[in-house]
């Protein structure tokens, strides 16, 4: 599942030469640009997937940074996830949500443990 998510949305774009060379430099350096946000957006979902149950601290950071990323709604920053998402073409709610949901699906439901009067020395 994880794979097939990953191959839809970092499916490669297909170019004319003439749309590649067209104008020199310039597009170039925009599939330079596009290549590492796809980079960044690729390592975020590896993130969540890599780091969602680990125990290690430089785990949990990495997974609780990536989390925090792709929450974070704001476009103040170039490589925000909303700007990368725009950049690149994919709604970024909606990306945004999936990704969210494959976390709260992950998350393992708290059950606080349930003790009896009995259990501590009181009546039933």
């Amino acid at each position: 599942m994880y794979d097939d998510f990953l191959a839809r949305i970092l499916e490669p774009d297909i170019f004319l030469p003439s749309q590649f060379y067209g104008s020199g430099g310039l597009s170039r350096k925009l599939e330079g640009e596009k290549r590492l946000m796809i980079a960044v957006l690729k390592d975020a979902v590896e993130c969540l997937e890599k780091y969602r149950d680990t125990r290690s601290t430089s785990g949990r950071v990495h997974y609780e940074s990536a989390i925090e990323w792709v929450t974070d709604a704001s476009t103040d920053w170039l490589f925000s996830f909303t700007n990368i998402c725009d950049f690149l073409g994919f709604d970024p709610n909606y990306l945004r949500d999936v990704l969210l949901k494959r976390e709260n699906k992950s998350a393992k439901p708290v059950h606080p443990r349930m003790l009896s009067l009995a259990a501590m020395g009181g009546q039933p």
